[in-house]
């Protein structure tokens, strides 16, 4: 999944919210300009933002991460390493740096709820 298909998710459930794109770039302390290029997919979207956009939106993370109509997912506690190691193989350059970004963002985010 690239960014294109995020921020057509993106659009969908901003529309669904009943907002336009000013009203939530102002809720998420963002210009319109950068919403918009989010939601075509001309701009970098990095994990913390897309969290503070599905907070936002009332929406899980998955649904703007997940292939097609919506992938469940293994619970965390059920995927094992090796598990985890055969379906990042499987996955293009891009989306192993998503999967990197997530991991930094996990990690930074964790080294906040310390302090």
């Amino acid at each position: 999944m690239g960014y294109k298909d995020i921020g057509r998710r993106i659009q969908k459930a901003r529309e669904e919210a009943g907002l336009n794109q000013d009203q939530l770039a102002a809720r998420l302390g963002l210009s319109q300009a950068t919403l918009s290029n989010y939601e075509l997919g001309k701009r970098r979207l990095y994990l913390a933002q897309l969290e503070a956009i599905s907070r936002e939106l009332g929406k899980p993370l998955q649904y703007f991460l997940a292939e097609g109509n919506g992938v469940a997912l293994a619970p965390a506690a059920a995927v094992e390493p090796d598990e985890i190691s055969a379906l990042t193989r499987a996955l293009s350059a891009e989306e192993k740096e998503l999967v990197v970004n997530f991991i930094d963002f996990l990690l930074w985010r964790r080294g906040k709820s310390d302090d």
